[in-house]
């Protein structure tokens, strides 16, 4: 009988913490065939949507699963993800009080959780076929607010005069440039004053190789 009722409390216990666990996982779907183009030449430049032929940039879904120790990290995309230097991935993942964040470019990648007062690294990148993914210590709090991607591709990089570059976001609506006259996608000419953000992923160049010092000075210090 003690026996009986030994067993019994056990299985309690055991099913009281498996309910105390808790885990999480969420996935945004992105359509194909919906990449953004952009082209430069001189002081003329263009817009065009629903571009179908850029399948290693065309992503499919960003995703993320997490319990209460590890957080996973998810970009896939329609072709190949591409080891070049005029191709970037990224893949964000904020919850209420910690952003992570994935990035991959050139056959390197980066991932980095942020937190008021603590910075964690990205764990087991890992690149195979279509996928990029990356782990992480969940810093604080898992619950979803906001998961979205994007990936982008150049045919130069640093030149003022001719620039050319395609894009695509998950969900759609993460996509903020301004394109000019809405169902205008070219704006031919010689144009004075073509709309603010008409250079749209040029900046993150920098932001880059920002990020990369940052963690070659993290990793110096442990």
């Amino acid at each position: 009988m003690k026996l009986r009722k030994s067993s019994m409390c056990l299985v309690g216990i055991a099913a009281l913490m498996l309910s105390c666990f808790t885990a999480s996982a969420s996935s945004i779907t992105d359509g194909t065939n919906d990449i953004w183009h952009w082209a430069q030449s001189g002081t003329a430049w263009s817009w065009g949507g629903n571009v179908g032929n850029k399948p290693n940039i065309d992503i499919t879904e960003v995703s993320y699963s997490a319990n209460e120790n590890k957080l996973t990290l998810t970009l896939e995309v329609k072709g190949t993800i591409q080891s070049s230097e005029k191709i970037f991935y990224y893949a964000y993942y904020n919850s209420t009080d910690t952003k992570y964040t994935l990035i991959w470019s050139n056959a390197s990648g980066y991932g980095w959780a942020i937190k008021e007062g603590s910075f964690g690294q990205g764990q087991n990148l890992t690149v195979s076929e279509d996928k990029i993914s990356v782990e992480f210590n969940v810093l604080g709090d898992t619950s979803k607010v906001d998961l979205w991607a994007y990936a982008v591709e150049y045919t130069t990089l640093g030149s003022q005069t001719t620039n050319e570059w395609w894009g695509d976001w998950a969900p759609n609506e993460k996509f903020t440039y301004d394109t000019g006259t809405p169902g205008d996608n070219v704006n031919p000419g010689n144009d004075s004053s073509p709309p603010e953000k008409k250079t749209p992923g040029f900046e993150v160049v920098a932001v880059i190789a920002a990020v990369a010092i940052a963690l070659i000075l993290v990793r110096r210090r442990y």
